[in-house]
């Protein structure tokens, strides 16, 4: 058999970003075609987006009944600047959570 050839192709952000919405993954189809066969051949690969990491800090003691602050560290990945962003906390014994507005 001839040996194997590499291809590269860049999707930039700008190409996939319309497509992911609230999806934290790509589909990714390849297909090409055999001249000599006419045999169309495709494979398809599922991209998981890497996601940010969420450092969460508690900035005061911890008391039963009281409100406890809490400081939360996230960097941007994106090329461009976050809008309409809420952060949303859940968790046992918390009763109503809320959103935060970043």
């Amino acid at each position: 058999p001839p040996p194997a050839e590499t291809v590269t192709m860049t999707v930039t952000y700008a190409e996939y970003q319309p497509h992911v919405g609230d999806q934290d993954a790509l589909k990714l189809t390849v297909a090409g075609d055999i001249q000599e066969t006419g045999q169309v051949l495709a494979k398809e690969l599922r991209v998981r987006l890497v996601t940010p990491e969420l450092t969460l800090t508690l900035l005061g003691p911890a008391v039963v009944g009281q409100e406890t602050p809490i400081q939360v560290v996230f960097q941007n990945p994106l090329p461009e600047a976050l809008t309409g962003t809420t952060l949303r906390m859940e968790g046992a014994g918390i009763a109503c959570p809320k959103p935060v507005s970043v």
